[in-house]
Protein backbone atom coordinates (compact mmCIF):
# COMPACT_ATOMS: atom_id res chain seq x y z
CA UNK A 1 0.00 0.00 0.00
CA UNK A 2 2.76 2.45 0.99
CA UNK A 3 4.80 1.55 -2.09
CA UNK A 4 1.82 2.23 -4.36
CA UNK A 5 1.24 5.57 -2.65
CA UNK A 6 4.87 6.54 -3.15
CA UNK A 7 4.65 5.60 -6.85
CA UNK A 8 1.49 7.69 -7.17
CA UNK A 9 3.15 10.73 -5.57
CA UNK A 10 6.24 10.27 -7.75
CA UNK A 11 4.17 10.10 -10.95
CA UNK A 12 2.20 13.19 -9.89
CA UNK A 13 5.43 15.14 -9.29
CA UNK A 14 6.80 14.11 -12.69
CA UNK A 15 3.59 15.21 -14.41
CA UNK A 16 3.68 18.56 -12.60
CA UNK A 17 7.32 19.01 -13.57
CA UNK A 18 6.54 18.33 -17.23
CA UNK A 19 3.63 20.79 -17.07
CA UNK A 20 5.97 23.40 -15.60
CA UNK A 21 8.33 22.94 -18.52
CA UNK A 22 5.64 22.90 -21.20
CA UNK A 23 3.69 25.80 -19.71
CA UNK A 24 6.25 28.13 -18.07
CA UNK A 25 5.50 31.65 -16.89
CA UNK A 26 5.35 34.24 -19.65
CA UNK A 27 7.11 37.51 -18.94
CA UNK A 28 6.88 40.75 -20.92
CA UNK A 29 9.85 43.13 -21.21
CA UNK A 30 9.53 46.32 -23.29
CA UNK A 31 6.78 44.79 -25.43
CA UNK A 32 8.62 41.48 -25.96
CA UNK A 33 7.39 38.20 -24.54
CA UNK A 34 9.52 35.32 -23.20
CA UNK A 35 9.05 31.94 -21.64
CA UNK A 36 10.44 32.34 -18.13
CA UNK A 37 11.66 29.13 -16.46
CA UNK A 38 12.77 30.65 -13.18
CA UNK A 39 11.02 28.96 -10.23
CA UNK A 40 9.92 26.03 -12.43
CA UNK A 41 11.07 22.46 -12.90
CA UNK A 42 13.47 23.60 -15.63
CA UNK A 43 15.93 24.73 -12.99
CA UNK A 44 15.99 21.21 -11.59
CA UNK A 45 16.96 19.80 -14.99
CA UNK A 46 19.18 22.50 -16.48
CA UNK A 47 22.04 24.17 -14.69
CA UNK A 48 22.17 27.15 -17.03
CA UNK A 49 20.52 30.45 -16.18
CA UNK A 50 16.81 30.90 -16.99
CA UNK A 51 17.61 33.33 -19.80
CA UNK A 52 19.61 30.91 -22.01
CA UNK A 53 19.08 30.82 -25.76
CA UNK A 54 16.78 27.81 -25.99
CA UNK A 55 14.38 29.43 -23.55
CA UNK A 56 13.76 32.58 -25.52
CA UNK A 57 10.35 33.13 -27.05
CA UNK A 58 9.46 36.31 -28.83
CA UNK A 59 5.68 36.44 -29.05
CA UNK A 60 5.80 38.92 -31.89
CA UNK A 61 8.36 37.35 -34.20
CA UNK A 62 7.48 39.63 -37.10
CA UNK A 63 8.69 42.60 -35.08
CA UNK A 64 11.60 40.93 -33.33
CA UNK A 65 14.16 42.69 -35.51
CA UNK A 66 12.46 46.07 -35.62
CA UNK A 67 11.39 46.83 -32.05
CA UNK A 68 14.93 47.68 -30.94
CA UNK A 69 17.19 50.17 -32.70
CA UNK A 70 20.19 48.49 -34.35
CA UNK A 71 22.70 50.82 -36.02
CA UNK A 72 24.74 49.53 -38.98
CA UNK A 73 28.38 50.54 -39.48
CA UNK A 74 31.36 49.53 -41.59
CA UNK A 75 32.41 47.00 -38.95
CA UNK A 76 28.99 45.48 -38.29
CA UNK A 77 26.09 46.53 -36.07
CA UNK A 78 25.57 48.03 -32.64
CA UNK A 79 22.70 48.52 -30.21
CA UNK A 80 22.68 50.80 -27.13
CA UNK A 81 20.24 50.64 -24.22
CA UNK A 82 19.91 51.86 -20.65
CA UNK A 83 20.40 49.58 -17.64
CA UNK A 84 20.54 50.80 -14.01
CA UNK A 85 24.14 50.64 -12.76
CA UNK A 86 23.13 48.53 -9.76
CA UNK A 87 22.88 45.54 -12.13
CA UNK A 88 26.26 45.91 -13.84
CA UNK A 89 28.15 43.66 -11.43
CA UNK A 90 25.73 40.77 -11.90
CA UNK A 91 25.79 41.14 -15.69
CA UNK A 92 29.59 41.07 -15.66
CA UNK A 93 29.83 38.23 -13.15
CA UNK A 94 32.78 36.99 -11.15
CA UNK A 95 36.02 37.49 -13.09
CA UNK A 96 33.93 38.68 -16.06
CA UNK A 97 32.58 35.15 -16.56
CA UNK A 98 28.91 36.00 -17.19
CA UNK A 99 29.65 38.64 -19.80
CA UNK A 100 32.18 36.41 -21.58
CA UNK A 101 29.71 33.54 -21.75
CA UNK A 102 27.01 35.78 -23.17
CA UNK A 103 29.43 37.24 -25.71
CA UNK A 104 30.57 33.76 -26.78
CA UNK A 105 27.03 32.40 -27.02
CA UNK A 106 25.76 35.30 -29.13
CA UNK A 107 28.98 36.14 -31.02
CA UNK A 108 28.85 39.73 -29.80
CA UNK A 109 30.94 42.16 -27.78
CA UNK A 110 29.22 43.86 -24.85
CA UNK A 111 30.48 47.20 -23.55
CA UNK A 112 29.51 48.08 -19.97
CA UNK A 113 30.49 51.50 -18.58
CA UNK A 114 33.20 51.34 -15.95
CA UNK A 115 32.77 52.55 -12.38
CA UNK A 116 32.24 56.30 -12.36
CA UNK A 117 31.35 56.44 -16.06
CA UNK A 118 27.95 57.39 -17.42
CA UNK A 119 26.33 55.95 -20.51
CA UNK A 120 24.45 52.96 -21.83
CA UNK A 121 25.35 49.33 -22.32
CA UNK A 122 26.31 48.80 -25.97
CA UNK A 123 26.17 45.49 -27.84
CA UNK A 124 28.40 45.12 -30.92
CA UNK A 125 28.18 42.30 -33.44
CA UNK A 126 28.60 41.25 -37.05
CA UNK A 127 25.00 40.00 -37.31
CA UNK A 128 21.71 41.57 -36.23
CA UNK A 129 20.52 38.18 -34.96
CA UNK A 130 23.33 37.98 -32.41
CA UNK A 131 22.65 41.47 -31.10
CA UNK A 132 18.93 40.74 -30.73
CA UNK A 133 19.70 37.49 -28.91
CA UNK A 134 22.11 39.22 -26.52
CA UNK A 135 19.58 41.98 -25.79
CA UNK A 136 16.79 39.47 -25.15
CA UNK A 137 18.92 37.50 -22.73
CA UNK A 138 20.07 40.61 -20.90
CA UNK A 139 16.44 41.74 -20.61
CA UNK A 140 15.49 38.50 -18.92
CA UNK A 141 18.50 38.53 -16.63
CA UNK A 142 17.76 42.09 -15.54
CA UNK A 143 14.07 41.30 -15.04
CA UNK A 144 15.05 38.37 -12.81
CA UNK A 145 17.37 40.61 -10.79
CA UNK A 146 14.64 43.24 -10.42
CA UNK A 147 12.29 40.63 -8.98
CA UNK A 148 14.83 40.03 -6.21
CA UNK A 149 15.01 43.73 -5.24
CA UNK A 150 12.80 45.41 -2.64
CA UNK A 151 10.37 48.19 -3.46
CA UNK A 152 11.84 51.66 -2.98
CA UNK A 153 8.93 54.05 -3.58
CA UNK A 154 5.16 54.08 -3.89
CA UNK A 155 2.46 56.23 -5.45
CA UNK A 156 0.35 57.66 -2.65
CA UNK A 157 -2.64 59.90 -2.06
CA UNK A 158 -1.87 61.68 1.25
CA UNK A 159 -4.78 61.75 3.70
CA UNK A 160 -3.04 63.51 6.57
CA UNK A 161 -5.81 66.09 6.93
CA UNK A 162 -6.74 67.44 10.37
CA UNK A 163 -10.31 66.10 10.34
CA UNK A 164 -9.19 62.61 9.31
CA UNK A 165 -6.29 62.60 11.79
CA UNK A 166 -8.55 63.68 14.66
CA UNK A 167 -11.08 60.93 13.90
CA UNK A 168 -8.33 58.34 13.53
CA UNK A 169 -6.84 59.34 16.91
CA UNK A 170 -10.28 59.04 18.49
CA UNK A 171 -10.64 55.56 16.96
CA UNK A 172 -7.18 54.54 18.15
CA UNK A 173 -7.71 55.77 21.72
CA UNK A 174 -11.12 54.09 21.98
CA UNK A 175 -9.82 50.78 20.61
CA UNK A 176 -6.85 50.79 22.99
CA UNK A 177 -9.13 51.56 25.91
CA UNK A 178 -11.65 48.80 25.10
CA UNK A 179 -9.55 46.14 23.39
CA UNK A 180 -5.96 46.89 24.33
CA UNK A 181 -5.73 43.75 26.38
CA UNK A 182 -3.87 40.47 26.09
CA UNK A 183 -7.04 38.69 24.99
CA UNK A 184 -7.25 40.82 21.83
CA UNK A 185 -3.50 41.11 21.32
CA UNK A 186 -3.76 44.82 20.52
CA UNK A 187 -1.32 47.52 21.57
CA UNK A 188 -0.18 50.95 20.45
CA UNK A 189 2.58 49.64 18.17
CA UNK A 190 0.26 48.20 15.49
CA UNK A 191 -1.50 51.50 14.71
CA UNK A 192 -0.55 53.66 11.76
CA UNK A 193 1.17 56.97 12.51
CA UNK A 194 -1.66 59.54 12.03
CA UNK A 195 0.48 61.84 9.86
CA UNK A 196 1.19 58.94 7.47
CA UNK A 197 -2.42 58.06 6.59
CA UNK A 198 -2.69 57.52 2.83
CA UNK A 199 -4.05 55.52 -0.08
CA UNK A 200 -1.47 53.45 -1.98
CA UNK A 201 -1.93 53.35 -5.76
CA UNK A 202 1.07 51.17 -6.57
CA UNK A 203 4.59 50.15 -5.58
CA UNK A 204 7.73 51.11 -7.50
CA UNK A 205 11.33 49.93 -7.77
CA UNK A 206 13.60 52.84 -8.71
CA UNK A 207 17.29 51.97 -8.80
CA UNK A 208 19.14 55.18 -9.68
CA UNK A 209 18.80 58.86 -10.56
CA UNK A 210 17.68 58.05 -14.10
CA UNK A 211 14.90 55.79 -12.82
CA UNK A 212 13.79 58.46 -10.38
CA UNK A 213 13.74 61.14 -13.07
CA UNK A 214 11.74 58.81 -15.32
CA UNK A 215 9.18 58.32 -12.54
CA UNK A 216 8.87 62.06 -11.87
CA UNK A 217 8.36 62.76 -15.58
CA UNK A 218 5.79 59.95 -15.74
CA UNK A 219 3.87 61.49 -12.85
CA UNK A 220 3.70 64.82 -14.67
CA UNK A 221 2.58 63.09 -17.86
CA UNK A 222 -0.05 61.16 -15.93
CA UNK A 223 -1.41 64.42 -14.51
CA UNK A 224 -1.67 66.02 -17.95
CA UNK A 225 -2.93 63.08 -20.01
CA UNK A 226 -4.89 60.96 -17.52
CA UNK A 227 -5.96 62.79 -14.35
CA UNK A 228 -6.90 66.22 -15.65
CA UNK A 229 -9.14 64.87 -18.45
CA UNK A 230 -10.97 62.70 -15.92
CA UNK A 231 -11.42 65.56 -13.45
CA UNK A 232 -12.64 67.87 -16.23
CA UNK A 233 -15.37 65.32 -16.94
CA UNK A 234 -16.29 64.33 -13.38
CA UNK A 235 -15.50 67.47 -11.41
CA UNK A 236 -13.85 67.27 -7.96
CA UNK A 237 -13.72 63.77 -6.47
CA UNK A 238 -14.59 63.37 -2.80
CA UNK A 239 -12.76 60.84 -0.60
CA UNK A 240 -15.01 59.76 2.25
CA UNK A 241 -13.70 57.30 4.85
CA UNK A 242 -16.44 55.15 6.32
CA UNK A 243 -16.36 51.80 8.07
CA UNK A 244 -13.51 49.33 8.56
CA UNK A 245 -12.59 46.00 7.01
CA UNK A 246 -9.79 43.43 7.09
CA UNK A 247 -7.55 41.87 4.46
CA UNK A 248 -8.25 38.25 5.42
CA UNK A 249 -11.34 36.15 6.17
CA UNK A 250 -10.85 35.41 9.88
CA UNK A 251 -11.66 38.43 12.09
CA UNK A 252 -10.06 36.74 15.10
CA UNK A 253 -6.68 36.42 13.37
CA UNK A 254 -5.95 39.71 11.62
CA UNK A 255 -2.80 41.37 10.29
CA UNK A 256 -4.26 44.44 8.53
CA UNK A 257 -7.36 46.47 9.38
CA UNK A 258 -8.22 49.41 7.16
CA UNK A 259 -10.75 52.18 6.64
CA UNK A 260 -12.98 51.84 3.61
CA UNK A 261 -13.90 54.52 1.09
CA UNK A 262 -17.59 55.16 0.55
CA UNK A 263 -19.02 56.08 -2.86
CA UNK A 264 -15.67 55.30 -4.44
CA UNK A 265 -16.62 54.64 -8.08
CA UNK A 266 -15.08 57.84 -9.51
CA UNK A 267 -11.92 57.54 -7.40
CA UNK A 268 -11.61 53.85 -8.30
CA UNK A 269 -11.76 54.64 -12.02
CA UNK A 270 -9.15 57.36 -11.67
CA UNK A 271 -6.59 55.39 -9.65
CA UNK A 272 -7.05 52.40 -11.98
CA UNK A 273 -6.13 54.65 -14.91
CA UNK A 274 -3.12 56.03 -13.03
CA UNK A 275 -1.88 52.51 -12.22
CA UNK A 276 -2.45 51.44 -15.83
CA UNK A 277 -0.44 54.43 -17.08
CA UNK A 278 2.53 53.53 -14.87
CA UNK A 279 2.17 49.85 -15.72
CA UNK A 280 2.29 50.54 -19.46
CA UNK A 281 5.66 52.31 -19.14
CA UNK A 282 7.09 49.62 -16.88
CA UNK A 283 7.16 51.49 -13.55
CA UNK A 284 4.43 49.46 -11.82
CA UNK A 285 3.64 45.78 -12.17
CA UNK A 286 -0.15 45.87 -12.10
CA UNK A 287 -1.46 42.44 -11.08
CA UNK A 288 -5.12 43.41 -11.00
CA UNK A 289 -7.31 45.76 -13.01
CA UNK A 290 -8.65 47.27 -9.78
CA UNK A 291 -6.39 49.00 -7.27
CA UNK A 292 -7.36 47.98 -3.72
CA UNK A 293 -8.65 51.23 -2.23
CA UNK A 294 -7.92 51.26 1.49
CA UNK A 295 -6.39 53.34 4.27
CA UNK A 296 -4.40 51.19 6.67
CA UNK A 297 -5.25 51.84 10.32
CA UNK A 298 -3.68 48.80 12.01
CA UNK A 299 -0.95 46.51 10.71
CA UNK A 300 1.19 43.94 12.51
CA UNK A 301 4.21 44.86 10.39
CA UNK A 302 4.37 48.16 12.29
CA UNK A 303 5.34 46.17 15.39
CA UNK A 304 9.13 45.96 15.47
CA UNK A 305 9.74 44.07 18.71
CA UNK A 306 7.47 41.86 20.75
CA UNK A 307 7.97 39.00 23.27
CA UNK A 308 8.40 35.55 21.85
CA UNK A 309 5.14 34.32 23.40
CA UNK A 310 3.20 37.33 22.13
CA UNK A 311 1.04 36.42 19.15
CA UNK A 312 1.78 38.79 16.30
CA UNK A 313 -1.75 38.88 14.83
CA UNK A 314 -4.75 40.24 16.70
CA UNK A 315 -8.48 39.74 17.23
CA UNK A 316 -10.52 42.45 15.44
CA UNK A 317 -13.94 40.83 15.76
CA UNK A 318 -15.43 43.45 18.08
CA UNK A 319 -13.77 46.35 16.24
CA UNK A 320 -15.38 45.30 12.97
CA UNK A 321 -18.80 45.24 14.60
CA UNK A 322 -18.45 48.52 16.45
CA UNK A 323 -16.95 50.58 13.60
CA UNK A 324 -18.59 49.01 10.53
CA UNK A 325 -20.41 52.27 9.64
CA UNK A 326 -18.27 54.87 11.44
CA UNK A 327 -17.26 58.01 9.54
CA UNK A 328 -13.55 58.82 9.67
CA UNK A 329 -13.72 62.12 7.82
CA UNK A 330 -13.50 63.20 4.21
CA UNK A 331 -11.43 65.33 1.86
CA UNK A 332 -11.17 66.27 -1.82
CA UNK A 333 -8.76 64.31 -4.01
CA UNK A 334 -6.12 66.88 -4.99
CA UNK A 335 -2.65 65.32 -4.75
CA UNK A 336 -0.50 62.31 -5.68
CA UNK A 337 3.04 61.80 -4.38
CA UNK A 338 5.91 59.50 -5.29
CA UNK A 339 6.68 58.64 -1.68
CA UNK A 340 10.02 57.24 -0.54
CA UNK A 341 9.68 54.07 1.51
CA UNK A 342 11.21 54.24 4.97
CA UNK A 343 11.84 57.96 4.66
CA UNK A 344 9.28 59.49 7.00
CA UNK A 345 10.28 61.22 10.23
CA UNK A 346 8.45 59.88 13.32
CA UNK A 347 5.55 62.36 13.15
CA UNK A 348 5.46 63.49 9.54
CA UNK A 349 4.43 62.25 6.10
CA UNK A 350 6.77 60.32 3.82
CA UNK A 351 9.42 62.31 1.98
CA UNK A 352 8.44 62.93 -1.62
CA UNK A 353 10.46 62.29 -4.75
CA UNK A 354 7.82 64.14 -6.76
CA UNK A 355 4.32 65.45 -6.29
CA UNK A 356 1.42 66.70 -8.40
CA UNK A 357 -1.60 68.72 -7.26
CA UNK A 358 -4.88 69.61 -8.93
Amino acid sequence: MLSALRRSVCIKNIVLSIMDILEPELIWVDGRCYRFYERTAWNNIHTSAPYTEDMELNCSNDESETDIEIIPSDSGFSHSFYVPKVFYARIIGAKNASRKKLENDTKTTIYIPKRGEDGNIVIYGNERKGIISARNRLDLQIETLKEMKQFTHFLSIPLNKKDIIDKFNCFKNNVLEKYGKTAYNIDNSIFQTPEKLHITIGMLKLFDDDDEQHAVEALTGCRDYVIRPILEETGPINIKLQGVAIMNDDPSDVAVLYAQIAESEKLQELVNKVAEYFNDIGLIQQKDDNVKLHITFMNTTFKKNFPGKYKKRYDASEILKEYKDTSFGETIFNQIDISILGSAPPNDYYQSLGSITF
